[in-house]
C-alpha cells in the first residue's frame, strides 16, 4: 500500500520537472522570451546540457555488471513492437510508415533520462537507478541509431516516390504533346489539301468559262 511518504517522494521528484515545463510554456505564451531567444536556449540544451547530463549518468555504468535479463526483456519488447507496427503499416489500409515510426518512438523510447530516473529513484530507491541508466545507454547506442535509420529510410522512400511521380507526369505530358503535334500536323495537311483543291477549282472554272 502506498503511504504518504511514498507519495511525497514521488511528488518531490515530479513537481520540479512539471514546474519547469509550465514555466517554459508560460514564457512563450506570455512573450517573455522571443523566438530567437527560445531557439538559443534550445540550442544550448541540445548541444551542452543534454550531452553532459547523459555523460554524467552513463559514466556510472559498469558494462560487466549490467542486468542481462532486463536488457533482454527491453530488447525483445521493442523488437516485437517494431515488427507489429511494420506489419500494420504494410498490411493495413490505414497504416503508414510515418505513423509506425511515430508510434514506435512514443511507445518504446520514453524520456528515461529526465523523467524516468527521478521517478524510479523516488519510488524504488537509489539502488534502482542503475536499471534506468542501463535503459538510457541502450537507447543512445542502439535504438536512437535505429530510429535515425528509419527516418533516413522514410526520406529516401518519399524522395523516390516524388521522382517517380515527376517522371510519370513528364512522360504523360510528352505523350500528350506528341499527340497534339501529330493531330496538328494532320489538320494542317488536311487544310493544305483543301486549299489546293479550292485553288484548282478557282483556277479551272474561269478557264472553262472563257
Amino acid at each position: 500500500m502506498i503511504n504518504f511518504g511514498d507519495l511525497y517522494s514521488v511528488l518531490t521528484a515530479v513537481v520540479p520537472l512539471y514546474v519547469t515545463m509550465f514555466l517554459a510554456y508560460a514564457s512563450v505564451k506570455w512573450n517573455i522570451f522571443s523566438p530567437q531567444q527560445c531557439g538559443g536556449i534550445n540550442r544550448f540544451v541540445a548541444i551542452f546540457a543534454v550531452p553532459l547530463l547523459s555523460f554524467e549518468f552513463i559514466s556510472r555504468i559498469n558494462p560487466y555488471k549490467m542486468n542481462l535479463k532486463f536488457i533482454a526483456a527491453d530488447g525483445v519488447s521493442k523488437v516485437l513492437t517494431l515488427i507489429a507496427l511494420f506489419l500494420w503499416a504494410n498490411l493495413s489500409k490505414k497504416g503508414s510508415l510515418d505513423w509506425a515510426i511515430t508510434m514506435f518512438s512514443l511507445s518504446t523510447l520514453p524520456n528515461t533520462l529526465v523523467m524516468g530516473i527521478p521517478l524510479l529513484k523516488s519510488m524504488y530507491g537509489d539502488d534502482k537507478e542503475s536499471i534506468m541508466v542501463q535503459a538510457v545507454v541502450l537507447q543512445c547506442i542502439i535504438w536512437y541509431t535505429l530510429l535515425l535509420f528509419l527516418f533516413e529510410y522514410r526520406e529516401a522512400k518519399s524522395l523516390l516516390l516524388t521522382e517517380y511521380e515527376k517522371d510519370s507526369s513528364n512522360g504523360s505530358i510528352n505523350s500528350n504533346s506528341q499527340r497534339n503535334e501529330g493531330s496538328f500536323r494532320e489538320g494542317q495537311e488536311r487544310l493544305e489539301r483543301s486549299t489546293c483543291n479550292e485553288d484548282d477549282i478557282v483556277n479551272v472554272i474561269p478557264f472553262n468559262a472563257f
